[in-house]
């Protein structure tokens, strides 16, 4: 595979948020921390893969499930698999191309690129998922945006935040809105709502939220507070897993539908954790 220097500076702002991670409220040289360490290196190393990909001509095909992918995708996911059989050859992996691989009680979650159509496409709302779980609980998380210089990372049980070069990093906040029916939120389009039941509950939430356009991925968006609620279905734990972590260490609060801490139900509610019971309450109207 052929590689690109990570010489932005948002390569070089990303490193230096590494080493602000103790002060940032953790005990520097503790587990977490150096495997915090490890995820933001490992989000290096796949930008280096994913810009040289990018805006050139890739090998695509359709996969068993009917979404895209392409020869990037691969690529991204062969090096993050490299790196860790290098730094973690005991942990497990479980990859959005390579599926899973390994037992251990600890477990690497990627996702290459999120986003593969808008990457194909040439568009910059791509991103790279990286989430360690450990003993089914998701304790790191590391989404990377290098086409747009822009970092997220969370470490449970010490917040969550977001560097964007050339600024300091900032620790990110859901909002504060309390009445549902002020709640901003992300509903599916049609094309991502795959049966009747997903349909009533897109309905059910439209008419209790404001619908609100889309800015970023709408679990960051609430995240970082532009939403209140965001609703997904066919999402997976490679998916969900890193954008849960974030979320809930800004604050908020993710489950499924059925208001069970599940990543592989498939479906997802994100939420600023206030409105969140109400939310669940209206879904479950649909059933």
């Amino acid at each position: 595979m052929s590689r690109v220097a990570p010489t932005t500076q948002g390569r070089t702002s990303h490193r230096r948020t590494i080493r602000t991670a103790g002060i940032l409220g953790m005990d520097l040289g503790s587990t977490l921390d150096v495997d915090l360490a490890l995820a933001h290196r490992l989000a290096d190393g796949a930008a280096s893969v994913s810009l040289s990909y990018f805006r050139r001509e890739l090998k695509s095909w359709s996969k068993d499930d009917g979404s895209l992918a392409t020869e990037a995708d691969l690529a991204v996911e062969d090096e993050l698999r490299t790196r860790l059989g290098i730094e973690r050859p005991g942990d497990a992996i479980l990859g959005e191309e390579r599926r899973e691989t390994g037992l251990s009680r600890r477990r690497w979650i990627l996702d290459g690129i999120d986003g593969t159509v808008d990457f194909a496409a040439g568009r910059s709302d791509w991103s790279t998922l990286v989430a360690l779980e450990v003993d089914g609980r998701v304790v790191v998380s590391v989404r990377d945006q290098p086409a747009q210089q822009r970092r997220y990372w969370a470490v449970r049980g010490h917040g969550a935040f977001c560097s964007t070069a050339p600024f300091a990093p900032s620790r990110l906040r859901v909002s504060t809105v309390r009445e549902l029916r002020s709640a901003r939120s992300y509903v599916p389009p049609p094309e991502w709502l795959p049966d009747e039941r997903a349909r009533r509950v897109a309905e059910a939430v439209a008419r209790a939220t404001r619908p609100t356009p889309e800015l970023n991925h709408p679990a960051f968006q609430v995240a970082t507070g532009g939403y209140e609620v965001a609703v997904f279905f066919l999402a997976g734990p490679r998916d969900l897993a890193g954008p849960a972590l974030i979320v809930e260490e800004a604050g908020g609060r993710f489950t499924d539908i059925g208001g069970r801490h599940d990543l592989t139900a498939g479906t997802a509610v994100f939420s600023n954790g206030v409105v969140h019971d109400e939310i669940l309450q209206v879904i479950a109207t649909t059933q």
